[in-house]
C-alpha cells in the first residue's frame, strides 16, 4: 500500500510543480471521488461478501473491483458531461472548468483500478 501512496504523491507533486495550487483544482471533485470509490465498493459488495473484499483470499474480488472502478469512472464522466451540456454556462472559463471537472471520473476510476487494486491483486496472485 505504501508504493501506491508514493505513486499518488508523485502525481500530486508533479501537478503542483507544473501549475501550482491551480493545477490541483480540476482534480478536487468530491462528487467524482464518492461516485467512483463508493460505487465500486457497492458493486463489488453486491458480488462478493464483505469479508472477501476486506481480506481477500484470492485476486478474483480485487480484479472484479478494478473492472467496476473503470466502469464507474466512465459512468461518472458521462453523467457529469450530460450536466455540463444540459446547463451551458455563459462564461467560457466556467464551461471549461466544468468540462475538466467532469473528466475527473475517468481519472479516479483508472487511479483506483490501475494504481491501487491491480497491484494488490498481483501481490495476492504471487503469494
Amino acid at each position: 500500500m505504501i508504493k501506491q501512496l508514493v505513486v499518488m504523491v508523485l502525481i500530486v507533486e508533479s501537478l503542483y510543480l507544473s501549475e501550482g495550487i491551480k493545477g490541483l483544482l480540476p482534480f478536487l471533485n468530491l462528487e467524482a471521488v464518492l461516485l467512483v470509490f463508493g460505487g465500486t465498493f457497492l458493486l463489488s459488495w453486491a458480488a462478493y461478501p464483505l469479508k472477501e473484499l476486506l481480506r481477500p483470499t484470492g485476486p478474483a474480488a480485487l480484479l472484479f473491483a478494478a473492472r467496476c472502478a473503470v466502469g464507474m469512472g466512465v459512468l461518472t464522466t458521462v453523467l457529469a458531461l450530460m450536466l455540463v451540456f444540459t446547463f451551458p454556462a455563459c462564461d467560457q472559463v466556467v464551461f471549461y472548468r466544468r468540462l475538466a471537472l467532469s473528466l475527473g471520473g475517468v481519472f479516479y476510476g483508472f487511479l483506483l483500478s490501475k494504481v491501487i487494486l491491480h497491484p494488490i491483486a498481483a501481490r495476492i496472485t504471487k503469494a
